[in-house]
């Protein structure tokens, strides 16, 4: 693409030291072991424990870490600063978050927010995606059950058939993957082979006493742009208040779960009442809203960090060229 090859020609600071760049908003949702996570395996390449502490290291050599409070009050009070800040966002509660990633985050002093589904806590109940990268790992290794799931399924049997079909499957039809374990004679927790894959209660609390921030990542992570208004209303608000209930915050916050494309300004404008600040995952955008800040999905690409940041900010300033650098939904 034509921005991999212009933004060679120009220096991090000239791409990211510049007062009409948003703020810098990494996401993460796991790491560790070799890239060799179940749940994930099919769904994204996530960072190792490794790689993980070189894109801290290297967002430490040129940036500011703030909590959410500052992020907040920065936005909230236009307040432009001469060196860029950023703040580390991650989704979704997984134990590795606990277990790996909070205690490097501690160790180099980077505050970091992290987004829960209050439905998955202590493994209660698994995310519908995580679900497929389960069922796909175990027929990896199981490769005899290939011929009993297509013919649920009525597909043809092939791995990749089996693939596109179980990562096919959104939110209003999550129960098929419940249909599909108890067909098999297996459970979620023989799947998860003893391995806790949420975070539990203690955790959630000692990440609080230890100065993280926990946010609200709707009750059990649907596609927002698949489920009504009134659903998508539900979902924030069982959310906001589990947190609130059991580990009230400062400040309030929403990250939407997968993507807030094709949400309705209707519901940003409601929500606007509810929290204080909310997250999308559009990359580096600025937003139509402007206390609703896009985050960079970095386990979407194999890149170094600095790479990462360059390309976002290459295609920042190519579509700011031709006005599309905001993120209208």
């Amino acid at each position: 693409m034509i921005e991999n090859t212009i933004m060679n020609f120009f220096p991090l600071k000239a791409l990211l030291y510049n007062r009409a760049i948003p703020p810098l908003i990494p996401l993460y949702h796991t790491t560790g072991f070799n890239h060799y996570l179940p749940e994930t395996r099919f769904l994204y390449r996530n960072r190792t424990e490794k790689e993980f502490e070189q894109d801290l290291d290297y967002l430490l050599n040129n940036f500011t870490p703030v909590d959410l409070e500052t992020l907040y009050l920065n936005v909230s009070q236009k307040k432009k600063t001469n060196k860029p800040y950023f703040h580390l966002t991650i989704d979704d509660g997984l134990a590795t978050n606990y277990e790996i990633m909070a205690p490097v985050l501690f160790k180099k002093g980077v505050p970091a927010s992290f987004f829960i589904n209050p439905a998955f806590i202590g493994d209660q109940e698994i995310l519908h995606r995580y679900k497929a990268s389960l069922l796909l790992d175990f027929i990896n290794h199981n490769p005899d059950n290939i011929q009993r799931i297509a013919a649920y399924f009525n597909i043809s049997s092939t791995e990749n058939s089996i693939k596109s079909k179980l990562l096919s499957i959104a939110y209003p039809e999550k129960n098929i993957f419940d249909e599909v374990i108890n067909y098999l004679g297996l459970s979620w927790l023989e799947m998860l082979n003893g391995n806790p894959l949420y975070m539990n209660m203690t955790q959630l609390g000692k990440l609080t006493d230890n100065g993280f921030t926990l946010g609200a990542h709707s009750w059990d992570h649907p596609e927002f742009y698949l489920i009504s208004l009134d659903e998508q209303k539900k979902q924030i608000e069982l959310s906001l208040e589990w947190i609130n209930q059991y580990f009230p915050q400062k400040t309030k916050s929403f990250a939407f779960p997968f993507t807030d494309h094709n949400v309705s300004n209707i519901l940003f404008e409601w929500l606007h009442t509810k929290v204080d600040i909310s997250f999308g995952t559009a990359g580096l955008k600025t937003d139509i809203h402007p206390w609703h800040l896009q985050r960079i999905a970095v386990e979407r690409s194999t890149l170094h960090m600095s790479s990462i940041l360059k390309k976002e900010a290459m295609k920042y300033w190519m579509k700011l060229l031709v006005g599309k650098s905001k993120n209208y939904h």
